[in-house]
């Protein structure tokens, strides 16, 4: 369904981003990396390379594939700032934008609230990830906010 300019709202339905997954890995591999440097005894570097790989696959499976049930699969944004996440599962949670946000052509960080309350969440959205038009338009709502 394509999105509704218009009408101040924006769905963007996600799809397996390959540059979050460089991003990840990258990120994760430097991580693991600097930790050679550190003058920790053996088994406490092992322990937290092994906490590195384990959050590596999570964050693949959940943000970069899109394969776990928790796995955001589709946006819908109002201009005002509500929010409907819908993930793999089946699940819909709707919610409220909070500022702190990150807005890039390249990438968007979406922070926002459950409805319900509890902490705040991240959702991670590269170029790659939407289609251009719907990238384009979540961009410009979460700059200029209606």
């Amino acid at each position: 369904m394509a999105p509704c300019a218009f009408s101040g709202m924006v769905r963007v339905c996600l799809q397996p981003s390959r540059n979050l997954t460089w991003l990840l890995a990258a990120s994760h591999l430097a991580g693991a990396a600097s930790l050679l440097w550190l003058s920790w005894p053996q088994l406490l570097t092992r322990l937290v390379l092994l906490l590195a790989g384990v959050s590596l696959v999570r964050g693949l499976r959940r943000e970069a594939w899109l394969c776990s049930a928790a796995s955001v699969v589709r946006l819908d944004l109002a201009g005002d700032g509500r929010l409907c996440v819908f993930r793999k599962s089946g699940r819909r949670q709707l919610g409220t934008v909070l500022p702190g946000s990150f807005v890039a052509p390249f990438l968007v960080l979406l922070r926002w609230r459950p409805e319900r309350g509890g902490r705040s969440r991240y959702c991670i959205i590269t170029r790659d990830a939407a289609q251009p038009s719907a990238h384009r338009m979540l961009r410009v709502l979460l700059r200029h906010p209606l």
